[in-house]
């Protein structure tokens, strides 16, 4: 028996975070979009443009 009612909280925030975790992870590594690569490409397009006017 459970006597403390903030260990069933712990539970469940820790599988939850744990998912969480998972798929962050997962989405950074076999996802193909390179959404971080674009945002680095766009930086650098905007940094030339604007030094060459």
């Amino acid at each position: 028996m459970i006597y403390r009612n903030w260990s069933l909280l712990t539970g469940p925030a820790t599988i939850l975070a744990g998912i969480v975790g998972t798929v962050v992870i997962a989405d950074l590594i076999f996802v193909e979009s390179d959404w971080l690569r674009k945002d680095k490409t766009d930086q650098k397009k905007q940094k030339t443009t604007l030094s060459t006017h």
